[in-house]
C-alpha cells in the first residue's frame, strides 16, 4: 500500500479508533455485537440528520 493519500490515512485511523472504542465498550459493559451495531447506526443517523440540517442536502 504505497502512496496512500491523506484522506485514506485519516479514514483508516478513524476506523481503527472507532473499532477500539467498540471493543472497549463490549469489554466494559458486556454489550453484544448487535447492541454495538445498533448504537453505531444511531450515531450515523444523527450525523446524517445534522448534515442535512446544515446543508439542506442528504448524504445518500
Amino acid at each position: 500500500m504505497a502512496n496512500l493519500d491523506q484522506t485514506t490515512i485519516l479514514i483508516d485511523n478513524a476506523y481503527e479508533g472507532i473499532k477500539n472504542i467498540c471493543i472497549n465498550l463490549q469489554k466494559d459493559t458486556g454489550a453484544s455485537n448487535l447492541e454495538v451495531k445498533s448504537l453505531l447506526k444511531l450515531i450515523m443517523n444523527e450525523l446524517e440528520e445534522k448534515g442535512e440540517q446544515k446543508t439542506g442536502f442528504g448524504f445518500r
